[in-house]
């Protein structure tokens, strides 16, 4: 049985940086299964200008979430990480 990303709990103590990270495994997980439907033969045109429409959305999507202050809140909880001893 597949548990999904966002089924886990994250080892992450920023719960705003978690969701987000949540998001973006749904995220990337919704590219993945669009580019496995673009290797399907004998896909219509009709079908690739669909899954194609929807992968466009999702890379803005993608590169809107991955912004400055996403980066940041990553930057700052290795920050905040502990000193392993």
């Amino acid at each position: 049985m597949n548990m999904q990303i966002s089924d886990r709990s994250l080892a992450i103590r920023s719960s705003t940086l978690s969701t987000l990270i949540a998001e973006l495994g749904t995220e990337c997980s919704k590219v993945q299964a669009l580019i496995n439907q673009l290797q399907l033969p004998s896909l219509t045109t009709n079908q690739q200008a669909e899954i194609l429409g929807e992968l466009l959305a999702a890379t803005v999507h993608l590169h809107t979430h991955c912004d400055a202050d996403f980066q940041s809140l990553i930057a700052q909880e290795m920050e905040n990480l502990p000193d392993e001893e």
